[in-house]
């Protein structure tokens, strides 16, 4: 997401209209989704563990440490309500709700990145029958979903790290080989007779890469490539490619908007 929700929470209803829960999303700091990356915060983790480094290494309140419920690839979901009946009993709906909302996000069905989403609020029906899991879920998932697209969501793609040493009098075509695959040059090092250069290609255009190397140094180019992060895909190109993902999975072509989501009371 391009921003924090900053608004009122968000609520969601249960199908059956008998329960409610309402929702905020933040987004995380990267340096709390590369600690979950690496495994130093993760559900499986004692709580009391992961509250600690929460609150001394990220600044976390200690409301919001204590109260991770799950993790999905790199999101979490963070439990703020407060005082209401019935909240565990329902709590592991709620969950799969969050899961299924993160999975399989609304621009392109693809997992979600770097969300904190937290539960504000929940009102649950005192019987049973009307707050199965059919009721809960959708009432999880939909108002994450119409949150996510309050907040201008923007398509990620994988960006390479690319570290190539090449004789000095093929460094142009290396560069121009960089620059045509929407690479960005971050720095280039003299090594006697070689070049070093270093830059970062989106994957979706390093497809080839290797045989246009070889073919414009005349093989004399050795390179290597590793994943570095997760970077916007350029504006200009961010509503064709949300089109090309959504036609390919047979959605359609128009992303939903918000209000689809959401309720009001």
């Amino acid at each position: 997401i391009s921003r924090d929700y900053k608004g009122p929470p968000i609520m969601g209803k249960s199908p059956n209209k008998h329960n409610r829960l309402w929702v905020t999303i933040e987004r995380l700091p990267e340096e709390v989704i590369e600690a979950i990356r690496t495994g130093k915060i993760s559900e499986m983790q004692k709580r009391d563990e992961r509250q600690k480094i929460l609150m001394h290494e990220f600044g976390w309140s200690a409301d919001d440490a204590r109260n991770v419920i799950a993790i999905e690839g790199t999101n979490v979901l963070v439990n703020r309500i407060k005082g209401r009946q019935f909240v565990e009993e329902v709590i592991e709906h709620v969950k799969a709700g969050f899961r299924d909302a993160v999975s399989a996000c609304v621009l392109t069905k693809e997992p979600a990145y770097g969300l904190k989403i937290n539960l504000e609020d929940i009102l649950i029906h005192e019987d049973p029958v009307h707050r199965g899991p059919a009721q809960i879920m959708p009432m999880t998932w939909r108002p994450i979903w119409g949150c996510i697209l309050l907040c201008e969501p923007k398509l990620l793609e994988p960006i390479l790290s690319f570290e190539c040493k090449v004789p000095s009098d093929f460094v142009s075509q290396v560069i121009a080989i960089v620059q045509k695959r929407r690479g960005k040059l971050l720095d280039m090092v003299s090594e006697e007779d070689m070049m070093i250069v270093k830059a970062e290609i989106p994957v979706a255009e390093s497809f080839g890469l290797a045989e246009e190397l070889r073919s414009s140094t005349q093989g004399r180019a050795f390179w290597a490539t590793q994943f570095s992060r997760w970077a916007p895909v350029p504006d200009s190109m961010q509503m064709d490619v949300i089109r090309q993902i959504r036609e390919r999975k047979g959605l359609s072509t128009t992303p939903p908007k918000a209000e689809e989501f959401y309720d009001v009371e």
